[in-house]
């Protein structure tokens, strides 16, 4: 079943990593709402035959939205979709725009996953990050969420910061286990270009953190969180059993999805497309009846193979008798000399018809991609 995602644009501060569009203006919020809703109605004509089972917030910051805005999106979504009530459905939120009230409205919507942006539970590097919120609130968010019932939290932390130190990222994954939460997802810092961190770097302000310690982080990573119950079923996402991300696996499983609000990307049918990266004018293109998207593309054989193996690899793997079913050729064969020299060499391996990278490739995975 396919998947929803809602891109909500607003963000109290603009942190200085984030390559997503956001904005700190909310005088639009409420042309916002009813662009969005009109946006969902306009697509149904094309998916009435589908069911969706994942519904999914991000942003920006959606956790910025009032109780009546998420009571008026969900009620645009259920009114126009055929929607499980099994559904996973999402809300990313940063820790310093939520308290018990505002945690409580979640609780009465149909809301039942939580993502919280922490990023570290040193408040140096929250300092670093501009994130605005503190690591006792972080803290905090954790427990009320857990207080009030939800019982699927994951946690975003950010490892490789400038001046971090090996230690400094032991302590906040074990700050993190600690809370108990079902998820977490660790990430490496990247310099986007256009950040104010990627300028920072170019004059020499800021540097990035040495690769073999990078490294050491990432092994840590992974070696840590699986000794603490945490399967890793992606290369930056760790879950205890069954708490996997039904709505990310779709991006990663080349499944489709639905999206909607500015920069929003979907994939369905085998076309992509992704709508103009700008609020006002993604608005006035909705509301005046047109489409939003100012991309689109098809997706021809050759790139869904490729997209096939990269997130595969990303993944759970490349599972070969589906491979050959869906492009006619063996993987093994077509690809013999890149999979003899990686499972050789100790990077990849055959389980159960399953060719997958191993603890030691998922640290090239970006490297090895390219040999396909």
């Amino acid at each position: 079943m396919p998947g929803i995602y809602l891109h909500v644009p607003f963000c109290d501060t603009k942190c200085i990593y984030c390559d997503f569009y956001s904005i700190t203006n909310h005088s639009q919020k409420e042309k916002f709402i009813s662009a969005l809703k009109k946006e969902i109605v306009s697509h149904s004509h094309k998916l009435s035959s589908r069911k969706f089972d994942t519904i999914f917030f991000g942003g920006g910051t959606p956790s910025l939205l009032s109780y009546s805005d998420f009571n008026s999106i969900f009620e645009a979504l259920y009114s126009t979709y055929n929607i499980s009530p099994e559904s996973e459905i999402t809300i990313e939120s940063n820790p310093g725009t939520l308290n018990a009230e505002k945690l409580r409205e979640f609780k009465k919507l149909p809301i039942n996953r939580i993502s919280l942006g922490v990023q570290s539970f040193i408040d140096s590097e929250l300092k670093f990050l501009t994130r605005i919120h503190s690591a006792g609130e972080a803290v905090y968010s954790v427990k009320t969420a857990q207080d009030l019932g939800f019982e699927n939290i994951n946690v975003d932390l950010i490892f490789a910061l400038p001046n971090q130190n090996l230690e400094n990222w032991k302590y906040n994954l074990e700050t993190a286990v600690g809370l108990n939460t079902q998820h977490i997802s660790a990430y490496s810092l990247i310099f986007e270009e256009g950040t104010p961190l990627f300028n920072l770097r170019q004059c020499g302000k800021v540097n990035e953190a040495d690769i073999e310690l990078e490294h050491q982080m990432f092994e840590f990573t992974m070696e840590y969180l699986k000794a603490k119950g945490f399967k890793q079923y992606e290369i930056s996402n760790y879950a205890k059993d069954g708490f996997e991300c039904k709505h990310n696996l779709k991006y990663w499983n080349h499944e489709e999805y639905i999206a909607f609000g500015p920069s929003a990307s979907s994939f369905i049918a085998g076309k992509r497309w992704t709508n103009v990266r700008n609020l006002a004018k993604c608005t006035e293109l909705v509301e005046s009846g047109k489409d939003a998207a100012d991309f689109t593309e098809t997706i021809d054989t050759k790139t869904s193979i490729y997209e096939h193996i990269f997130l595969g690899l990303r993944s759970k793997g490349i599972e070969l008798n589906d491979f050959k079913s869906k492009y006619k050729f063996d993987f093994r064969e077509k690809y013999s000399a890149p999979v003899k020299e990686l499972i050789k060499n100790g990077f990849a391996e055959i389980n159960n018809d399953t060719f997958r990278l191993t603890t030691k490739g998922y640290a090239l995975c970006d490297e090895i991609a390219s040999k396909f």
